[in-house]
């Protein structure tokens, strides 16, 4: 349990940002999807949430202080 706890405070402003960018995602399929499928990105609900997950966490990394 103390391994887990320490992972979360290490990266924490890692996971917030996968965690805004699944949001985001879901926000994008819930409003904009093209729900025939020919669209790939925006066809199902996963595929948007675990792209958001992966650009958020890209972004907040490039942000975080602790890797300078």
């Amino acid at each position: 349990m103390n391994k887990i706890l320490a992972f979360i405070t290490n990266n924490s402003t890692i996971l917030l940002g996968m965690l805004t960018g699944m949001v985001i995602g879901f926000v994008y399929w819930f409003y904009f999807a093209c729900y025939w499928g020919t669209y790939p990105l925006s066809a199902e609900c996963w595929v948007n949430c675990c792209y958001g997950a992966l650009l958020g966490g890209f972004v907040s990394s490039l942000m975080d202080n602790k890797n300078v």
